[in-house]
């Protein structure tokens, strides 16, 4: 899952064309949900979650994006800032889960195109950086505090989001494939640690294309990924399709909710999706294998406005937590996050955020810890919780 909260600004429409690589096929089913969605209005009292450490960059400025490893207590983080004149700063600098404190300035640079943006920790501990104009930086591992190599993609791409993944060495990376004047959408395959072997595989731009603002989650269980779309029309179900990673085909079936998917998360021990729709304030659970599911609706909803943003799965408790930007009923302030057991039981909420759509999300499960950016519009700090 990306923490990056610049990816809706990434995912702009292109105009693009259908161009659906070689290497993929597909087809589409249609399911009938298991079981019928709760009902539209929830409240739970009292909020049980907590929240946690305040993290404040060094370098004051925009956070472009953050993760914290699940195997360790380092966190990192992107900062941006304008200096104006035509020039700007840029940090990445890794932090403590426990304190929040900044436990080391990585690197700092000082140009007319000076970013840094962090897509995510991969593999096992690796940091995953953009440096801009497509350059990406690793570092391996986090907790050594430098960057120690870079990766390149196996073909002229973009990568716009990488799959949730701390327990394996292969990332799946959606993105945006150069080789075409339109820019499809495409997902590359790889270990960023080796020069050698990575895989592209073509998407539908029907179903998963731009303008239908697709998200990816990664089954490390089954050696697939997840990725949602829609039907190229703004009051209809969503689709959501399978990629078979060793063969690069693709299936898609009709899902469940109004509107596009705004997040997506798998829990690979149950082969269970997790989905927010931002039509119906929708929370979806699906059976990977059997393409079933149901559909619940979070608390506090009533509008376009309270549905959810970001979601992410706890394989070890079998949880979902989903953010939830605008969240107006008793007892909650302007944002909350939510924690559903995957049978769609609602187990608490955390309050005091201040949060937009597309802020960030990241998990800890082992800890049952977390962070969100917050507050807006600023952005200026991460804020902890525990659930």
């Amino acid at each position: 899952m990306s923490k990056l909260n610049t990816i809706p600004a990434l995912l702009v429409p292109f105009a693009l064309t259908v161009i659906l690589a070689a290497c993929s096929s597909s087809s589409t089913t249609q399911i009938t949900p298991s079981a019928p969605g709760a009902p539209m209005r929830q409240t739970i009292s009292p909020l049980s979650g907590t929240l946690g450490p305040i993290v404040q960059p060094k370098m004051p400025g925009e956070i472009l994006g953050f993760d914290i490893d699940q195997h360790g207590n380092d966190g990192l983080l992107a900062n941006y800032r304008d200096l104006q004149g035509g020039v700007t700063e840029a940090t990445v600098e890794r932090f403590d889960q426990r304190s929040g404190k900044i436990t080391k300035m990585v690197v700092k640079t000082k140009s007319p195109s000076a970013s840094y943006a962090i897509f995510g920790i991969v593999g096992h501990d690796v940091g995953f950086i953009d440096e801009g104009a497509g350059t990406y930086e690793l570092m391996n591992p986090v907790s050594a505090g430098k960057i120690t190599g870079t990766w390149t993609p196996p073909i002229p791409f973009i990568v716009s989001q990488i799959a949730e993944n701390q327990s394996s060495s292969t990332s799946v990376m959606l993105g945006y494939d150069k080789r075409y004047g339109s820019f499809p959408t495409a997902i590359v395959v790889a270990d960023v640690l080796k020069a050698s072997g990575d895989t592209v595989i073509g998407l539908d731009q029907n179903l998963f294309g731009t303008g239908n603002v697709p998200t990816i989650a990664q089954d490390v269980a089954t050696n697939q990924a997840v990725v949602t779309g829609g039907n190229s029309a703004p009051f209809t179900h969503p689709s959501i399709g399978i990629v078979d990673l060793a063969k690069g085909k693709v299936s898609s079936f009709t899902a469940l909710g109004e509107g596009s998917i705004n997040s997506v998360a798998v829990d690979p021990k149950t082969g269970t999706a997790c989905t927010v729709t931002n039509l119906d304030e929708g929370l979806e659970f699906y059976k990977i294998k059997s393409q079933s599911g149901f559909e619940v609706f979070i608390p506090n909803n009533g509008s376009q406005l309270q549905s959810g943003s970001q979601v992410a799965m706890d394989p070890i408790h079998g949880l979902c937590i989903v953010t939830q930007p605008v969240s107006t009923g008793q007892g909650t302030q302007q944002s909350a996050i939510w924690v559903y057991d995957e049978k769609g039981n609602l187990q608490e909420g955390i309050s005091g955020f201040n949060f937009w759509f597309g802020a960030g999300l990241a998990i800890d499960p082992a800890k049952r810890r977390g962070y969100v950016l917050n507050p807006r519009p600023g952005y200026l700090t991460l804020t902890g919780f525990t659930y």
